[in-house]
């Protein structure tokens, strides 16, 4: 009777040079060649397939492990590719390091080599301000989060990336300067969650703590072992004022770091951009503009003409209104320093309907020149849908 348990050695499971995945029978049912025999010549090879036979139940085995291990690269190069769509494309990157910033500020005691990790996010902002700036400053209005603590650290120091490339800071003094401002909340980034969320003035125990903060933040990097005293001078400095009303110090305009003054820049802009639950978040255009006059802090006026020059009144991210009623995303600063006229692409028509995709348009031309700001909400559109706008 044939011996219906074996079939005819597959040709592909010999190969020179390489192991014999299987055990290797003779027609006869002796056993040829056991598993992980080397096949060494192709004359070897010739005789093995000749009178070769393999157990139906060994080919099944390496059919299945063969179709795991194939599953599996596939599923490594998906992982892959998706890690190079991150990497290319700022939106998707940042979004990658909201969660990152949101586990290293609120969990730093557990976290393993933090002060490298903190650097490393640094120099990923510094990355994305060189290779993609639009893209990094779209991120910051666009790119959802539900952490306002760590998340606004991370913005301010992601617009700092941008501003610090504009003024040629040396390398080693921007890492430093976004370090500041990744950790200036470091131990009070709940706290700023908690007031992001809450309508009603600070009770006693968290106007202490606010005040507080710039040098518990200090100490808590002393102790996760960071010694950069310039870092920690940053922090402890990121809440003075020109006026002498700031804290904890009540330090002078002459007595602050203007690297602590620009990291205070970028953190009163990038809150005020935000929806907090006591007050609504102002439109980029309108945020700038109030900077500009003096609204909220005194600022240096030479930082904040840089600041809007780099961003332009009408930043990447934000949403316009056109001449011909159009609404648009701006995706791109204007290339000649015009900055009320940046690259825009149109979302929807005159009449309110969407495009099935954006639509680019030249805000030079009278008819697509833009006529003011609107809010995310006004535009009514998903920012997963703009996401390929930046895509490299």
């Amino acid at each position: 009777m044939p011996d219906n348990t074996k079939i005819k050695l597959p040709p592909s499971l010999v190969r020179v040079g390489q192991e014999v995945p299987v055990d290797v029978y003779a027609r006869n049912g002796l056993l040829l060649v056991k598993k992980g025999h080397y096949v060494l010549t192709p004359e070897q090879k010739e005789r093995i397939l000749h009178a070769g036979q393999v157990t139906v139940d060994a080919q099944a085995a390496l059919s299945e492990r063969e179709e795991r291990e194939r599953r599996a690269r596939l599923a490594e190069a998906e992982r892959r590719a998706q890690e190079r769509l991150r990497e290319a494309n700022p939106l998707l990157e940042m979004d990658q390091l909201t969660h990152r910033c949101r586990g290293l500020l609120n969990h730093f005691y557990a976290m393993r080599e933090v002060e490298q990790s903190i650097r490393r996010t640094a120099d990923q902002l510094i990355r994305l301000a060189e290779t993609g700036p639009d893209g990094l400053i779209a991120a910051c209005l666009l790119v959802p989060f539900n952490d306002y603590g760590s998340t606004h650290s991370l913005h301010s120091a992601a617009i700092l990336a941008v501003l610090g490339r504009r003024m040629k800071l040396p390398p080693p003094e921007l890492q430093t300067l976004l370090c500041a401002a990744l950790t200036m909340n470091i131990g009070a980034t709940q706290l700023h969650t908690e007031l992001s969320r809450q309508d009603g003035p600070l009770n006693p125990e968290q106007r202490a703590e606010m005040q507080a903060h710039p040098l518990l933040a200090s100490a808590v990097l002393r102790d996760l072992g960071i010694e950069d005293e310039r870092w920690h001078l940053l922090v402890q400095q990121h809440h003075e004022e020109y006026g002498g009303g700031g804290y904890p110090y009540g330090l002078r305009k002459e007595e602050i770091d203007p690297g602590a003054h620009l990291v205070r820049l970028a953190d009163v802009l990038t809150s005020l951009l935000v929806t907090h639950a006591h007050r609504p978040g102002h439109l980029p255009s309108i945020a700038l503009g109030r900077l500009f006059r003096g609204e909220f802090a005194e600022f240096d006026p030479t930082f904040v003409a840089l600041l809007i020059k780099e961003l332009g009144i009408y930043p990447p991210g934000s949403f316009v209104k056109l001449a011909n009623h159009e609404y648009a995303v701006v995706t791109h600063r204007p290339s000649d320093g015009k900055t009320n006229q940046p690259r825009v692409a149109a979302l929807r028509s005159p009449s309110g309907e969407f495009y099935g995709e954006p639509h680019p348009r030249n805000t030079r031309l009278p008819e697509f020149s833009i006529v003011g700001p609107i809010s995310l909400a006004q535009a009514g559109v998903r920012p997963s849908f703009l996401v390929p706008l930046w895509a490299p």
